[in-house]
């Protein structure tokens, strides 16, 4: 078996020089332009994990461009063209948030969240039968988020625990139009399951005596939502290759979802009845656009942009069964996103390095963030470890260190206390991530 991850087609990748040199300053110049050209635009941010392998980890997530890897058809199904034989690839990351709050202000006391693990596996399975044909299937969780804070924290009443994960599903068939330009599509299947917890004010008609809080909890498993995707990949020359793609919206409805109280007094405990909710989450459309140079046949630098389309989540409805219970709409008007990410890989025989660099920034407005889904501008830096154990047996290793900037916020309209303040403050983290990868190849 050849190695893929040195040079998709095999020969050396640094023929052909000046053809990739020149295509690749264009490519540059284009990257570093586009976001002075889009003021208005900001970096993906959100509760997106953007890195589905240990390869694509230690690379800062540019894996768009990579051919001969299982594992990088999720982001662009043209890439099943470019596999040989059948290949598979089972691993997972584990994500370990620090996020702290300060405030509300003026006040600056800080608030640690609790800890909090999460693990999304990702696996993917592909098959190239021949002709420039390959069809596969990945599945992962693109979106995850978790937070648990105490109890009796100051910002309770907006949220005490989340829990918000998308489970995707998507079948891909890809065939090449040349030796060189491959083109793919992919349908996306996927489901949410949401947990979100926050205490609520209690009152009791004619008391004078003030009474503890109650707990709210929402609790869905989201209905299947469907989408689609489409991806090329084309070999500029030996050492460049270039690829983009596109994933459509997906609306995750979530009906039937179940509503339920604790910790309500006896007086007052008809009144909160136990019941259903309805309401609908956008994924927003995602443009993603890559390369991937070969200078030698011992290195690789990568690049990718991504650009969500968030401005599409407006609002926030929740509706109930219990007819009794108003209609809640929250405003959103988050914003279009623009994310950067690099990488570079070099091989020494069976062993392979890697590191990498994102940059990211937030889709939600200062006004309406909440400490349920805590984000904010990031930069993430990427090293990772690869070993070709055997003949088709590869393992990868990646760590990723996201440091968020602090995000001071003074104009939020969420009010968390009986006045209606609005909860300003401080918002101040980072997230630690391992990812490991276990793939195998045979004819």
């Amino acid at each position: 078996m050849k190695n893929p991850v040195i040079c998709d087609r095999g020969d050396f990748c640094g023929r052909s020089f000046s053809r990739s040199v020149s295509a690749l300053l264009v490519l540059t110049i284009v990257t570093l332009a586009l976001p002075l050209a889009l003021p208005g635009m900001v970096f993906a941010g959100g509760f997106q994990i953007p890195e589905q392998s240990a390869r694509a980890t230690g690379m800062g997530g540019a894996a768009l461009g990579l051919a001969g890897d299982p594992t990088t058809f999720h982001a662009n199904p043209a890439a099943l063209s470019f596999l040989e034989g059948t290949n598979f690839s089972l691993g997972s990351t584990i994500i370990v948030p620090d996020q702290r709050f300060n405030g509300v202000s003026p006040a600056t006391t800080q608030t640690k969240m609790q800890a909090q693990v999460l693990f999304p596996p990702n696996f993917s399975l592909s098959v190239s039968p021949g002709a420039g044909v390959g069809v596969g299937v990945s599945v992962n969780f693109p979106y995850e988020a978790g937070t648990e804070w105490d109890q009796d924290w100051v910002g309770s009443r907006l949220a005490t625990k989340s829990d918000i994960r998308v489970l995707m599903i998507i079948p891909s068939a890809s065939m090449k139009l040349s030796d060189d330009l491959a083109v793919g599509l992919g349908v996306t299947i996927s489901t949410l399951r949401l947990l979100y917890e926050q205490r609520i004010p209690v009152s009791v008609p004619n008391s004078l005596q003030p009474l503890p809080d109650g707990f709210a909890t929402y609790q869905a498993n989201g209905n299947v939502s469907y989408g689609f995707q489409l991806g090329f990949l084309y070999n500029v020359d030996k050492a460049l290759t270039i690829g983009g793609s596109f994933r459509s919206r997906s609306n995750m409805d979530l009906d039937g979802g179940s509503l339920s109280f604790r910790n309500i007094p006896p007086a007052v405990l008809n009144q909160y009845p136990d019941g259903e909710f309805f309401t609908s989450i956008p994924l927003a459309a995602q443009i993603r656009g890559g390369a991937a140079f070969h200078p030698f046949p011992w290195a690789t630098l990568s690049g990718e942009l991504q650009y969500g389309l968030w401005s599409e989540f407006k609002s926030a409805t929740i509706r109930f069964s219990n007819p009794t219970r108003s209609t809640l709409s929250f405003p959103q008007n988050w914003n279009n996103t623009l994310n950067e990410r690099f990488g570079l890989e070099l091989i020494f025989m069976d062993v392979s390095l890697r590191a990498g660099i994102r940059f990211e920034r937030s889709p939600v407005p200062d006004a309406v963030l909440i400490p349920g889904l805590p984000d904010a501008d990031a930069t993430g830096y990427s090293l990772g470890f690869g070993y070709q154990v055997g003949e088709g047996l590869r393992l990868d290793f990646a760590y990723l260190l996201a440091h968020f900037n602090d995000r001071p916020v003074g104009n939020s309209v969420l009010p968390f206390d009986a006045t209606g303040s609005g909860f300003d403050g401080v918002y101040i983290g980072q997230t630690t991530s391992v990812a490991l990868n276990v793939s195998y190849f045979w004819k």
